[in-house]
C-alpha cells in the first residue's frame, strides 16, 4: 500500500483527498502543539473521512450513520453555583431539558470522573459544582439521585477520593446517597469478560459526567473513557493487564460502552486539562464551557476536534462509531448553541503513534521498541506507594522512593494517573525521540 493509494469513492465521498492519515502536526517532544501540516510520514496526506481509513486498514466495515445526533453546548464565565446552574439549563434546553429524560420516582446514577483524591482545583474530577447543579435538576424533575464511580485502584481509596473531589459534601448537602462499586455483574463482550459496578446496570438512567482531559496513553478522556470506572477496583488493572497497548485498551474502552450506556452525558468542560493528563500531573486548563448529547460519541467527536485532534487519531472514539455505537462523523453531527465556546486555542496535547492505524500485530513491535516508561520526580514523591497498589503487573516497589521494574512495565501509566502529587510523568526513550514516536 505505497504513499499515494486512494481509496475507493463509496468509502469516503472525497476520493480526491481519502489517503491514509498520518501525524504530522506535533513538535519535539512528549508534548507538541499543533501547528499547519508540515512534516508527513511517506508523504500520506490528512481525509476529512480518516476514520475509513482505519476500519480499512482494521478489516472492519464502516456502518451507516443512523441519525444526526446533536450536541448542544454552552458558555459558562465562573465555577459559582449560579452561574454554572443556569449555563446546565442552557445545554439540555436544545435536547428538552432535564424533564425530557427524567420522571418522577426514578433512579438516576450520576457518574463523574472521580479518578483519584484531588482537589477540584487540580482539575483531575468533574467539578463538584455541576455535580450539585446535575443532583438539584434531577431531584426537580422528580428523581432519586445516587452518585457513584470506582477510582483508580483498591475499593478502599474511594473513601478519601470522594471527600477531597469535594463529592462527599455535595450529596451530603443535597440529600442524595453515595453508593460504592463493590458489587458486580459478570458480562463478556468479544471474548472479553467485564465485571460491570450492579449500581450502574440497575440505575433507571445513567448520566455520565466526564471531564474534559488529555491522556497520556488515549490522547484524550471524555464520555467513553469515563465509563471505564464502571469497573471496580482493581478490576480495572487485570483489564490494563490483558490490553497493554493503546488499540487494544481502546476496544476495552468501546466493549464498556457497549454494555453501559448513558441516557445523557453532561461534560464538565469548565476547569480541565492540557499537558500530561489526566492525572495530578496534568496542566490546568480554563476551557468555560459545557457540553451535552445523548451521544457519548459524538460529544468526544466534536471535543476532540476542537482541541485540535484530527478524525481517527482518538483510537477509542474512532472504533465506537465504526461499531455502531454512536457517530464519530464530524459532518454528521448536529450543534446547537453557542458555537464560539469550541475556540481552545493553542493546547499542548499528547502525541499521537502513527501507527496508530496499522493493525496491531504490526504495531506490537513497535509500540516495545518506544514503550513509555514512567519518570520519577524523587523530590515530589511523598513514598504513599498509590502507585503501587495501582500497577497491573506489580512492576512497582513501594517506598521512598518507589521502585520501577522497568522490564515488567507495560507502558500504561497507571502509576502516573494515580499519583496525587504529580511525580510520575512519562518517558520516551532515545529512539522513540530519534524518530519522533512515543505517546
Amino acid at each position: 500500500m505505497g504513499p499515494g493509494f486512494e481509496l475507493p469513492s463509496y468509502w469516503t465521498g472525497h476520493a480526491k483527498c481519502a489517503r491514509i492519515p498520518s501525524w504530522s502536526h506535533c513538535s519535539d517532544g512528549f508534548l507538541g502543539r499543533r501547528r499547519p501540516l508540515g512534516r508527513q510520514i511517506a508523504g500520506v496526506a490528512w481525509a476529512p473521512r480518516a476514520q475509513d481509513a482505519y476500519a480499512l486498514l482494521m478489516g472492519l466495515s464502516r456502518p451507516q450513520d443512523k441519525h444526526s445526533p446533536t450536541v448542544s453546548l454552552t458558555a459558562c464565565e465562573t465555577l459559582g453555583r449560579e452561574v454554572v446552574a443556569e449555563a446546565l439549563v442552557s445545554v439540555l434546553a436544545p435536547l428538552g431539558g432535564m424533564g425530557r429524560f427524567v420522571s418522577p420516582g426514578m433512579q438516576v446514577l450520576l457518574k463523574p470522573n472521580l479518578l483519584t483524591a484531588a482537589a477540584p482545583d487540580q482539575a483531575v474530577t468533574t467539578h463538584p459544582t455541576l455535580v450539585e447543579a446535575v443532583t438539584k435538576s434531577v431531584q426537580e424533575a422528580g428523581g432519586t439521585v445516587l452518585i457513584g464511580d470506582s477510582p483508580a485502584g483498591p475499593l478502599k481509596n474511594a473513601p478519601r477520593a470522594w471527600h477531597k473531589s469535594g463529592l462527599r459534601e455535595i450529596a451530603a448537602r443535597t440529600g442524595s446517597t453515595m453508593v460504592p462499586f463493590e458489587e458486580v455483574s459478570w458480562h463478556s463482550v468479544n471474548g472479553t469478560d467485564y465485571f460491570i459496578a450492579r449500581p450502574v446496570l440497575e440505575a433507571d438512567l445513567v448520566i455520565n459526567l466526564p471531564k474534559l482531559k488529555t491522556h497520556a496513553l488515549t490522547l484524550y478522556t471524555g464520555a467513553i473513557k469515563n465509563l471505564f470506572g464502571a469497573i471496580p477496583g482493581t478490576r480495572k488493572r487485570e483489564l490494563h493487564f490483558q490490553a497493554p497497548g493503546v488499540q487494544d485498551f481502546s476496544s476495552i474502552l468501546v466493549d464498556v460502552l457497549e454494555l453501559v450506556q448513558p441516557g445523557l452525558t453532561i461534560m464538565d468542560g469548565l476547569l480541565g486539562q492540557e499537558g500530561n493528563g489526566p492525572g495530578s500531573g496534568g496542566t490546568p486548563h480554563w476551557y468555560g464551557c459545557l457540553a451535552a448529547s445523548t451521544d457519548p460519541v459524538a460529544l468526544d467527536t466534536v471535543m476532540t476536534e476542537a482541541m485540535g485532534y484530527r478524525p481517527g487519531e482518538v483510537l477509542h472514539v474512532a472504533q465506537a462509531g465504526l461499531r455502531g455505537l454512536g457517530v464519530a462523523d464530524r459532518e454528521a453531527i448536529s450543534t446547537q448553541g453557542d458555537g464560539q465556546v469550541l475556540e481552545f486555542g493553542e493546547l499542548q496535547l499528547p502525541r499521537p503513534h502513527w501507527y496508530f492505524c496499522a493493525p496491531a500485530w504490526a504495531a506490537a513491535p513497535l509500540r516495545r521498541l518506544t514503550k513509555l516508561r514512567p519518570s520519577l520526580a524523587g523530590d515530589a514523591c511523598i513514598g504513599c506507594g498509590t502507585c503501587a497498589e495501582a500497577c497491573p503487573v506489580d512492576a512497582i516497589t513501594p517506598g521512598l522512593p518507589p521502585t520501577f521494574d522497568l522490564d515488567r512495565c507495560i507502558g500504561c501509566l497507571c502509576c502516573a494517573e494515580v499519583c496525587p502529587e504529580g511525580a510520575i510523568s512519562p518517558h520516551r526513550n532515545l529512539l522513540a525521540q530519534l524518530i519522533g514516536m512515543g505517546y
